[in-house]
Order: structure tokens, then sequence, then C-alpha cells
């Protein structure tokens, strides 16, 4: 079953990986400006050139069109070649990254809702002399979410990276992810095990393998109504 799951989601997860650089940028540097805050020949020169490594490294099927002037970016006539390149490259991780963000936190609040996000329409002139409208590989990920159960897409709730449930009951992105998650989770219900230990060595009862919550929300009623 897992493996039709990966299978179903398989253009997804690309996106996923790709959306996930934001996350180490903010994790390790604390810094994933948006796009009107970008400065290209100033603070942000190397952010934009570790993304544009990444395409090149793991992402060349996501590669941008880069024939066409960056007309989303304000100061693009003062950019080289290389530059408009990078900004391309940039406002696709951040408009999934942006769009991947909604999405978890709709899932989590299970509320409906919207949001606006930038389609760049591009066109160009063949060699024969026709004009082509290029893609945006931003309607690829649209086209992927499309045909997916949103309900598998999940931000961990340790280091928030986007991640695909290939099953339904898994919780965080990965085995070190669920590990600190079981360990939080046991810290913040270790006051209720401790009550739970008073309870059983002040009454001589055995622990209580199945039905240990009702137990004791039982004897909370009981304590209550005697305190009244």
């Amino acid at each position: 079953m897992r493996k039709a799951v990966q299978k179903h989601y398989k253009s997804l997860a690309p996106f996923v990986t790709l959306a996930n650089l934001g996350w180490d940028e903010i994790l390790r540097r604390d810094g994933f400006p948006s796009l009107h805050e970008l400065k290209p020949d100033g603070a942000h020169g190397a952010l934009l050139r570790r993304i544009s490594h990444a395409f090149s490294s793991n992402f060349r099927a996501l590669q941008t069109c880069t024939e066409i002037p960056p007309l989303f970016f304000a100061n693009w006539s003062s950019c080289s070649a290389e530059v408009q390149r990078q900004l391309y490259n940039y406002a696709l991780v951040r408009r999934v990254f942006d769009s991947l963000r909604f999405l978890t936190e709709a899932m989590s609040s299970s509320k409906s809702g919207g949001q606006f996000t930038m389609l760049c329409l591009t066109i160009k002139a063949a060699k024969d002399g026709t004009i082509l409208r290029v893609r945006d590989p931003y309607e690829d990920f649209l086209a992927a979410v499309s045909e997916c159960d949103l309900r598998r897409l999940r931000s961990c709730p340790i280091c928030h990276r986007f991640f695909v449930a290939w099953r339904v009951d898994r919780k965080a992105c990965s085995a070190r992810c669920a590990n600190q998650l079981r360990v939080h989770r046991f810290r913040a219900k270790q006051p209720e095990y401790l009550a739970n230990r008073k309870f059983r060595k002040r009454t001589g009862l055995p622990a209580v393998r199945r039905g240990r919550h009702q137990l004791m929300a039982l004897h909370q009623a009981l304590t209550k109504d005697d305190k009244k």
C-alpha cells in the first residue's frame, strides 16, 4: 500500500523537498526573505547563490526559464543574466514554500480558506517567428497538488519541514523528529503520570494496562464531588 501511495505522490515529492530549502535557510541562518525584500547585490547575494546551486545539483527538472527578464522584481534591469536566473529560481522556491505553509496550516486547523499567489505569464518568440507561451514550473506544482489528498501533506511539529505522510499515522518528517515528539509528549504528560503513580501507591491498586485513563477520570470526578 505504501508503494502505491509513494507512486501517487511522486510528482509532488520534489516540490516538497524544494520548499524545504526555505526551512533550511530559516533554521540555519534565520532568514528567508520575500521577493520584494530581496537585495541581490547586497545582503542576499549568498542566499540566491545557495538556492541556485541546489537547483543545479538536485532540481534540474524544475529549472525555470531564464531567457525572459524577471519583471516581477522591480530592479531587474540592473541585474546580470546570472542574477536574473537566480531570481527565477528563488521565486519558485518562495512560492512553493508559501503555498505549502498555507496548505499545511489549513489542514491542521481543518478550515476552508484561500491564498493569492503569483503565476508568471511569459512568452517568447520561436525560431520560425511564432510566439509561444513559456510554462511556469509553479503550474506543475499546482497540478501535482490537485491530484493528491492534502491530508497527507504535513509540516513536522518539531523542525517544521514539509513532508508527505506515506503512512496515515505518521506524525513527523523523520525518525529523529518522531522520537523528539514522543519525548515532548511524555514530558507534557509527566505530571499526569506522577499523579497516576501516587494514586496506585495510595490505593494499592496494580497498574492498569487498559482503561487507565477512564479509571483516572472517574477518580478525579469522584474527588471533585467529595470536595463539593
